[in-house]
């Protein structure tokens, strides 16, 4: 198996960089199975950096920790556009269970636009952490939306703080053990335990919205929007990047520059592989676990093959696991009826929720529905990735305020039926 991470030294300084898996996902048992070296890092300082997951960024931060390392950091790219101000975003160290040290739930809520500064970032957590010092916990769970340097900051204070084990819990990969030297369950995917369960019950009715179409419609923008609104509404979910080929992370949406953008995503690009299927359609199973909306940001299919494949063998399992998908086709090349063609073929095309027409990227922002027969119908302009989430979801609010309880109430009908 290909290595994980690379180690380097520079002075005095001793730089841990992940790299990507040929699968795009590092499945969590590979910290078990290929070992994060520590050697030659007590007393030096370490610097985390490279595309790796929540978890990976939380084990090195504690394992390295736990070694004897003076400091442990993350280099990432800078964010554009980041902001003081808190609101929307939260932190809490919820105790659960008769013997109240036994286990701890940090859960951290940060909004996605605009992004925190470190300095806000500091101001929410410090609390939490100089908490966690003094309740000492036996075990911690981290969870919730935060960056990985966040989630690395935790772990390495949980060590401080004389946890025996430390568990990640995200919505791509459920309850992984990232910290665990007695017990041996370290990169395990686990049930949630009892005192767990107790302080975050499971979601009453989870869905998860999907959002498609083909390449240079906006999808990927549109999703951002969704997850915004879902973020001012109030309402607990995530956002799943399920393009395992050619994802589109934040930091690609928020560049200005198009060829240095391209050239960065270019980098990221992977073959489909039927491991990555699979595991972007655990990843979307995992996720009820936690959230009641994920939004799934779906992939447009292989547009270069002739015909178009939209939705290619092995990817409709993806497509299985959506309750409620919206249709995005550009108002200069229709799309729905290949898109329903190919969606029939694998039985999903009655989850088709919404069609909507997306023209005008460079114009000014503007969302407007209505309900024809069982379907929701509209037009959508301006969705340029120059453009904010935030600035979208507001833009269109008042679509959004009718096409979002259709899409839940159409989604939980879905699921019901199974």
């Amino acid at each position: 198996m290909s290595e994980w991470y690379r180690v380097s030294q520079n002075g005095a300084e001793v730089r841990v960089e992940f790299t990507p898996s040929k699968d795009r996902f590092w499945p969590p048992e590979i910290i078990r199975t290929s070992a994060l070296s520590v050697a030659g890092v007590s007393g030096r300082p370490v610097v985390l950096t490279g595309p790796g997951a929540v978890w990976m960024y939380a084990h090195a931060a504690a394992t390295l920790r736990a070694a004897g390392a003076g400091h442990v950091g993350v280099q990432t790219p800078n964010r554009p556009g980041t902001s003081d101000d808190l609101t929307g975003s939260e932190s809490l160290l919820i105790l659960a269970g008769e013997d109240r040290q036994k286990g701890a739930l940090l859960l951290v809520r940060l909004r996605a636009s605009p992004p925190l500064s470190p300095t806000a970032v500091n101001r929410l957590l410090e609390p939490r952490l100089e908490e966690l010092a003094r309740l000492r916990p036996e075990e911690l769970v981290i969870a919730g939306r935060a960056s990985v340097e966040v989630y690395a900051r935790i772990a390495r204070a949980a060590v401080d703080s004389g946890a025996r084990r430390i568990v990640c819990w995200s919505a791509r990969d459920g309850l992984v053990v990232v910290y665990d030297p007695a017990g041996g369950q370290l990169g395990s995917q686990i049930a949630r335990p009892d005192w767990l369960a107790q302080a975050m019950p499971r979601p009453i009715w989870p869905v998860i919205l999907g959002v498609t179409g083909d390449p240079n419609c906006g999808k990927s923008v549109f999703s951002a929007a969704l997850d915004c609104y879902r973020e001012q509404i109030g309402c607990d979910g995530w956002k799943l990047d399920c393009d395992g080929q050619s994802p589109t992370p934040p930091w690609y949406l928020s560049l200005i520059g198009d060829e240095r953008a391209k050239e960065l995503r270019d980098q990221q690009k992977r073959c489909w592989t039927p491991v990555m299927e699979a595991t972007i359609a655990e990843q979307l199973r995992l996720g009820r676990e936690l959230f009641s909306v994920l939004i799934a940001d779906l992939p447009g299919g292989n547009h270069k093959a002739v015909p178009p494949q939209r939705l290619r063998e092995g990817r409709e399992r993806i497509f299985a696991e959506v309750d409620a998908l919206i249709l995005l086709e550009r108002d200069d090349a229709p799309s729905e009826a290949a898109w329903r063609e190919a969606l029939r073929s694998h039985g999903l095309e009655s989850r088709i929720a919404a069609v909507l027409m997306s023209g005008d990227p460079d114009g000014p922002p503007s969302l407007s529905v209505c309900k024809e027969g069982g379907l929701w119908r509209g037009e959508v302009t301006g969705l340029d990735r120059s453009r904010s989430a935030r600035e979208l979801a507001e833009a269109y609010q008042s679509g959004l305020k009718q096409l979002w309880p259709a899409l839940r109430d159409f989604a939980r009908g879905r699921s019901a039926r199974g």
